[in-house]
């Protein structure tokens, strides 16, 4: 079904709205780095609205954008890990629980660094963003079983790494 140019540009905007903090989130597991992580997402935005037509499963498709936009980044700018200081989580309370929920935070982007690419990829992408396995299957675009794996090993290594504070 064909879209007119601004359906497709308020479709977009939407799924921007609804969605950024899960783009971004997305972008930095791939990324390693919160201002590669914005780059992809404004990257991708960019190609997005300059698009035709709507493609037909319009939030896959930005994902799918956002992912490819980072891998991009990626290639420019290779990684040495994810930074100790990314910004996945909500920060909230207390200074007394501020402090311990930013050593946990700090142990946990640790244990997130003893995963592979793809297990942090699905983890993140999960569990931070929010994303079905079977949207992360769309986005990249592989089988829901592959995705099941690398969570099921992702979520082990990271229990074997946090024991009991998981």
């Amino acid at each position: 079904m064909a879209h007119t140019k601004e359906t497709l540009d308020s479709a977009l905007e939407r799924v921007f709205r609804e969605n950024s903090r899960q783009l971004f989130i997305s972008a930095l597991a791939v990324t390693g780095c919160a201002e590669g992580a914005e780059d992809a997402v404004q990257e991708a935005f960019y190609g997005l609205f300059r698009m035709k037509r709507s493609p037909r499963h319009l939030k896959a498709y930005v994902f799918r954008a956002v992912r490819n936009a980072a891998l991009d980044q990626l290639e420019q700018k290779p990684r040495d890990g994810i930074e100790d200081s990314e910004p996945i989580f909500e920060s909230g309370g207390g200074p007394p629980d501020a402090a311990e929920k930013n050593e946990f935070r700090i142990k946990v982007i640790r244990a997130m660094k003893t995963l592979s690419d793809d297990e942090r990829e699905t983890v993140v992408g999960h569990l931070y963003a929010d994303l079905t396995f079977r949207q992360i299957a769309k986005v990249r675009e592989i089988s829901i079983n592959t995705v099941w794996s690398w969570y099921r090993r992702g979520m082990g290594k990271l229990r074997k790494e946090l024991g009991d504070e998981l």
